[in-house]
């Protein structure tokens, strides 16, 4: 006959029979470690961390009860504003997994509330930042589901998924209508193209964009609109918001700008004070079109020289030789520059340490690569909402990657001579 085996007792269940010290908790657990084949290690080391993190809710909940009534459990007491009044059995997922039969203290009068998750909260905000952060990287509804029910050894639905994401429309409302502080020394402006889905087919919008740097040499995206053209009254719109919020542009040096002549327009009736800044990049582009593919790269190269010059004496003696030799060859592709040179050069008059951030739109662009490729595997976004979305979190995290990581030398300033930086 075969001997008996000593039942294995797990250290969670040593816990609930009697009071063990922290440290002697995890000698026990280690201990069964050890006799454990090392594929079961994170099997065991999930079931014991739900197991403990159920017992330190209901222990905080417990808690929490006798500050509220203050009286403990069958304690009598003159001063009891409440009595217990037994449990309620609940399920809460956490990014341990699923915590089953979590007991929640139920009072008579039924006003306490735990700080521990609110009413009708199914989920710990972990889970919820989970799903919305593998939504953003560019994964389907449904497969954002498949996807984390392995990892929380639980069901998520699309449906759930499509509820974490909805619930990001209020935040996108309070970007659209925070105050702003008129603190910008620059401000760049550009128009980016997208397609949202249609009742047939996907339709261009364009994201209007506001980029900002601040006197302190601060970034930040400060707004963005989506319309269906970008046009003079649109872009005028969208100004005048970011004006009604606080961005009065007392503190404005420079916009630059993507070459919109609406936008230009519309920049004469919010900012008419304000000097503006034509973009390189897309100058240069321009001048690219009206070129034969063999002289494209020589001829905009040689017109980039432009505006590296120390000065816009230097840049203006750098052009009229551009011109000399070009204009026999494409007299478009000189007059493309010629007709806004006063605009492209305008960022010389700034401090030499900033004009490489101000020359350009690029910032915009980059930003919106993250954009793009989000929705790449899609080919457009399902509807506005869900554009605005995406636009708001990628916004969001650069904001906050941006934080207090000042730009170099654009929080300097001259004191009877002397720079100084703050």
């Amino acid at each position: 006959m075969l001997a008996q085996r000593r039942k294995e007792v797990h250290p969670m269940e040593i816990v609930q029979s009697r009071q063990l010290r922290p440290e002697e908790i995890l000698k026990e657990w280690w201990g069964e470690i050890k006799e454990n084949r090392e594929e079961d290690f994170w099997v065991n080391t999930r079931t014991y961390m739900k197991q403990a993190l159920k017992r330190l809710m209901e222990s905080t909940m417990r808690g929490e009860v006798e500050a509220y009534t203050h009286s403990r459990w069958h304690e009598r007491n003159e001063n009891k504003i409440d009595y217990r009044n037994g449990f309620r059995y609940r399920r809460f997922l956490t990014h341990e997994g699923p915590i089953e039969d979590l007991k929640v203290p139920r009072l008579r009068k039924g006003k306490f509330q735990t700080r521990v998750f609110k009413n009708y909260q199914a989920r710990q905000k972990a889970v919820d930042q989970a799903i919305r952060d593998v939504f953003i990287c560019g994964v389907s509804t449904r497969r954002v589901g498949e996807a984390l029910s392995a990892l929380l050894d639980a069901p998520v639905s699309a449906g759930t998924v499509s509820n974490v994401t909805k619930a990001l429309d209020k935040e996108v409302k309070k970007f659209h209508r925070q105050k702003l502080t008129d603190e910008y020394q620059y401000l760049i402006l550009d128009g980016i193209h997208l397609k949202i889905k249609g009742v047939l087919k996907g339709k261009k919008k364009v994201i209007l964009v506001a980029y900002g740097i601040t006197v302190m040499g601060q970034r930040r995206l400060i707004g963005f609109r989506v319309v269906g053209v970008e046009s003079e009254v649109k872009w005028e719109q969208f100004l005048t918001d970011l004006y009604n919020r606080g961005l009065d542009g007392k503190e404005l040096k420079l916009i630059t700008t993507d070459g919109c002549k609406g936008l230009h327009k519309a920049l004469e009736t919010v900012y008419p004070e304000v000097p503006r800044q034509a973009c390189w990049v897309h100058k240069l582009r321009n001048v690219s079109n009206y070129l034969p593919k063999k002289y494209q790269k020589e001829c905009t190269k040689e017109a980039g020289k432009i505006y590296l010059a120390d000065n816009k004496k230097e840049a203006v003696r750098i052009y009229k030789s551009w011109a000399k030799k070009w204009i026999e060859i494409k007299p478009e592709a000189v007059r493309c520059i010629e007709r806004e040179l006063d605009e492209l050069l305008a960022f010389l008059d700034c401090p030499k340490e900033h004009r490489v951030k101000i020359r350009t739109t690029n910032v915009v662009e980059r930003s919106f690569r993250e954009v793009r490729r989000r929705v790449r595997t899609m080919n457009c976004f399902t509807n506005q909402a869900s554009c605005e979305r995406i636009i708001y979190c990628i916004f969001n995290h650069l904001n906050n990657h941006w934080g207090a990581r000042l730009l170099k030398d654009f929080n300097q300033f001259k004191i009877n001579g002397e720079r100084c930086t703050l």
